[in-house]
């Protein structure tokens, strides 16, 4: 990597989360050689797994929002917390 080049941190929010199902899929879709299958094999499972973590995320945020309970809406909210990697 170039010096002058930085690395940016990603935030996996749901929105993210939901781009890189997107893009994983669709590279995956790209593969064609049959030496590749499983690479393809392994994009689509992340794929399914980033689709998965951002529908928890979403139902989790809904039910933080529902509930009457402040410290079980709190920790509900701290479970959904953006990551940076």
């Amino acid at each position: 990597m170039a010096e002058n080049q930085t690395i940016r941190p990603i935030i996996l929010d749901i929105g993210t989360l939901n781009e890189i199902s997107a893009r994983l899929f669709d590279r995956a879709e790209q593969i064609t050689q049959i030496t590749l299958a499983d690479l393809a094999m392994d994009l689509r499972l992340a794929a399914r797994c980033c689709d998965h973590l951002a529908h928890i995320r979403f139902i989790i945020s809904e039910i933080a929002d529902k509930t009457s309970d402040p410290a079980t809406a709190q920790d509900l909210r701290d479970l959904r917390t953006d990551v940076e990697f």
